[in-house]
């Protein structure tokens, strides 16, 4: 088999104590990665030690230099319109790479048409307990984060480079990850490696910043519409085949951007497990209901994360149940549009 080959990106403006661990971080993890560093309008001192760090190098290293400070979604495009290799690795200049993490991101270059590969940034945004706890050691997500993230050159090439005209951040990064989904290549999570660093400066005022994501979040919502939080449950006498229907259909769904709640007894939640549910994406989540009193519990859960998420939909399931205590329960059909292409 083929070894895949690697650009790692590093974006830096100034801080040259942090980006020179970060790139020290680099040497030591991935011997033969090659480095894209980018002078994205530094201050000398942070200038001169890049050019130093580069020229020691040698052909192990691309430096790129920008006359002012960019912001950085362009500074990275301007990098992978230079990586050639089949995969390049977006490093925040605020964080390392460790070995644990590169090895993984190999391990997981190979699964079935693996696009976007990051690991876990606790700093941005949260995982549940249940997929921290589990032995799941790569799962499909939406959850992205500039921190770290690893593209395919094949998923690139189709899809193109993330759109500079968004906010830099969190919608950026949705939109592209829809983007790539769109074309059927997969985000895959690596929950069992974490990686920190401070997010992106987004430089202007703050009325400036304000509108920024405002228009991110509109053009994003004028693309892929507004992603639901969805919750179904399935009664005792639901048979194997509906399990696994219902099961494919949240997949689906969970990969265009949608969360979902899939409340199941004993029998089916351990069968569920068997199949490997729990570890396929991180929108999905399983809740086991209790033998005794199994629907005035699922009634309290429920409470908790309409609390947590007023917009919570209850949807029958795909025999029509209505789901139990909600009599304005939505149709299976809302997941099943949301599971469309």
């Amino acid at each position: 088999m083929t070894t895949s080959t690697f650009d790692i990106i590093v974006p830096v403006w100034n801080n040259p104590t942090a980006a020179r661990a970060c790139l020290v971080s680099i040497l030591d993890c991935a011997e033969t990665a090659r480095l894209i560093i980018i002078n994205n309008g530094c201050d000398r001192t942070t200038e001169l030690m890049l050019e130093e760090f580069s020229d020691h190098l040698g052909d192990r290293a691309i430096y790129m230099t920008m006359e002012r400070n960019i912001g950085f979604v362009p500074a990275v495009n301007r990098a992978l319109n230079r990586s050639d290799a089949d995969w390049s690795v977006i490093v925040r200049p605020t964080g390392t790479l460790t070995a644990e993490c590169y090895q993984q991101i190999l391990e997981a270059t190979v699964k079935e048409q693996a696009g976007i590969i990051p690991p876990h940034c606790p700093s941005e945004y949260s995982l549940p307990d249940r997929l921290l706890k589990s032995d799941c050691r790569c799962l499909e997500t939406c959850e992205i984060s500039f921190a770290l993230l690893a593209l395919s050159r094949t998923m690139r090439t189709t899809i193109g480079l993330f759109d500079e005209g968004m906010d830099g951040g969190a919608w950026c990064l949705q939109d592209y990850r829809h983007r790539a989904d769109a074309h059927g290549f997969r985000t895959y999570l690596l929950p069992k490696v974490a990686v920190q660093g401070e997010p992106i400066t987004i430089f202007g005022s703050r009325d400036r910043r304000r509108k920024l994501e405002e228009n991110a979040v509109n053009t994003f919502r004028q693309r892929w519409g507004v992603q639901q939080q969805v919750a179904l449950y399935l009664p005792k006498e639901t048979d194997d085949h509906k399990l696994q229907e219902t099961l494919e259909l949240l997949h689906a769904a969970a990969r265009h951007g949608h969360h979902l709640d899939l409340f199941l007894h004993r029998r089916h939640y351990t069968q569920a497990i068997q199949n490997g549910a729990a570890c396929l994406h991180s929108s999905i989540i399983l809740h086991k209901l209790p033998l005794l009193s199994p629907l005035k519990s699922m009634a309290r859960s429920m409470e908790k994360l309409k609390l947590q998420h007023p917009q919570l939909q209850p949807v029958c399931s795909l025999d029509g149940i209505p789901f139990p205590g909600y009599d304005n329960a939505l149709p299976i059909t809302l997941l099943q549009q949301l599971a469309k292409p």
